[in-house]
């Protein structure tokens, strides 16, 4: 019988393809080369299977062979030479995968400089900014538009708090794969803009808890910082896969950042937040990926600047005023 100190000094063989395709046959595990680009998290997705989180994006994938292959294909994070031979990365509605637009340099310099910012992009959403930025908007045109652009901001950002990849057949007897939608969400508005947000959120998916926070600016100093009046979270909010935080507007950042930290101290992982808003800025955006750089942000467009009054310009005017119709 060998000794322990005899096992040791044996050379291990490399895994060929053959064993490869035991090892999974047998087990259902990926293989060494997939698990090394993934770590655990602690967590079981159920009771057979682990979630692990992806070395690149930190994105949580169940397990399973086919999910962590199926996920480093689609990764945007993930280096080329990770990929499976023959895979090409996946087109994106990111701004920067798309080299035949012209951005201005302030949106430009955002969406290169902050890899966890998704800028979304369509002729949908440029049409749907014109008719919202236009002064000469009624409340309810602002309103009809309005809400049309956050439907569509609310689809991508729940898109954004999927964490499984599935791959299912269609009727045809095709096979189709993806992220499938997930559930075990809680979204939380900043009143009272973000409530506007919220509606479209729940339109998409009734299933999600709900959290409110109130924040407001104080007008009376130059710096308009943000005061917390009112907080309420659902119990256990380290129990969702993901909080979707929800404001239609990110000019200093000083309210999303007030808010950010009482999820933070509600037991929040900071990789599960996605902070969704219509309307960002250069200014608003250092600040909150300097604070928290591991959340992602979701926006449909970056506004250039600040005015002295720190409003976003060009801007839309005051986002809750318009959309409930308490202008002056």
């Amino acid at each position: 019988m060998k000794d322990d100190s005899a096992m040791a000094d044996e050379e291990v063989p490399l895994e060929t393809p053959l064993l490869v395709a035991q090892e999974r046959a047998k087990t259902g595990r990926p293989p060494a080369p997939i698990r090394v680009h993934f770590e655990p998290t602690g967590r079981q997705k159920n009771a057979s299977t682990a979630l692990l989180r992806c070395k690149f994006c930190q994105m949580e994938v169940a397990g399973r062979a086919i999910s962590l292959e199926g996920h480093l294909k689609r990764c945007e994070e993930a280096p080329p030479e990770v990929r499976p031979t023959g895979v090409k990365r996946a087109k994106s509605s990111i701004l920067k995968n798309d080299p035949s637009k012209k951005p201005c340099t302030a949106t430009a310099n955002m969406v290169a400089k902050f890899t966890r910012l998704i800028l979304l992009q369509s002729n949908a959403i440029n049409s749907l900014h014109v008719m919202l930025r236009d002064k000469r908007s009624t409340h309810v045109q602002f309103k009809k538009y309005a809400d049309r652009l956050m439907r569509i901001l609310a689809e991508e950002a729940l898109a954004a708090c999927t964490v499984e990849f599935s791959i299912v057949w269609t009727p045809t007897g095709a096979e189709f794969s993806g992220l499938r939608p997930n559930s075990n969400i809680c979204a939380v508005s900043i009143v009272r803009a973000g409530d506007a947000l919220l509606e479209q959120v729940l339109m998409c998916e009734p299933a999600v808890s709900v959290g409110k926070i109130l924040i407001q600016r104080d007008e009376s100093t130059a710096e308009k910082l943000p005061i917390v009046y009112y907080a309420k979270l659902p119990p256990r909010m380290s129990a969702f896969e993901r909080v979707l935080l929800l404001d239609p507007m990110l000019a200093t950042g000083g309210s999303v950042m007030k808010a950010i930290q009482l999820l933070l101290d509600a037991g929040v992982a900071e990789r599960d937040i996605i902070f969704a808003n219509v309307l960002s800025c250069p200014q608003g955006l250092e600040s909150v990926f300097q604070a928290y750089s591991q959340i992602r942000v979701v926006t449909t467009a970056i506004d250039p600047e600040l005015n002295e009054n720190k409003y976003i310009v060009p801007g839309l005017g005051d986002y809750g005023d318009r959309y409930y119709n308490t202008t002056d």
